[in-house]
């Protein structure tokens, strides 16, 4: 066979279907893993595989690992840090409970604001039909026209 560096072989393309194929072996001996962004959003997240950004501890503690393709594995959660989840979720929980809470509160308070303002003006409401308009005897001219001394 000629050398790479052979005048009459059309190198380029020799080297670009030589790649081709190393590349194509390369794929076809990798098994294919789906990950969660090559299907859809409500794929069953047990059978893709996890994004490098999620949490491979907190994963474990759920259970949402993917199915393995081999035997053995190296993924195991430490005693310290599934009471740390634990822990952590517990106080997450918590903490939306109190917010829940605080939002009830703070809804029954305006309710309550919003009772006193309507019952406020029901009542100015009523004294006027009752008595009129209200007229000051001290009031020096009038607030129509010009003011008369």
């Amino acid at each position: 066979m000629a050398g790479r560096n052979a005048i009459n072989k059309p190198k380029i393309k020799m080297l670009a279907q030589s790649h081709a194929r190393s590349l194509s072996r390369k794929r076809a001996a990798r098994s294919s893993v789906q990950t969660r962004s090559s299907t859809s959003r409500y794929a069953s997240k047990s059978l893709t595989a996890p994004r490098p950004t999620d949490s491979k501890s907190l994963a474990l503690y759920t259970g949402e690992t993917p199915l393995s393709q081999s035997v053995m594995t190296t993924n195991t959660l430490s005693k310290k840090r599934a009471k740390k989840i634990a822990r952590n979720q517990k106080y997450l929980s918590q903490k939306q409970e109190d917010e829940l809470m605080m939002d009830m509160d703070k809804q029954m308070k305006e309710k309550s604001r919003l009772d006193k303002v309507k019952k406020a003006l029901w009542d100015l409401i009523e004294n006027f039909e009752k008595n009129g308009p209200t007229v000051l005897p001290t009031g020096e001219g009038t607030t129509l026209g010009v003011q008369s001394f």
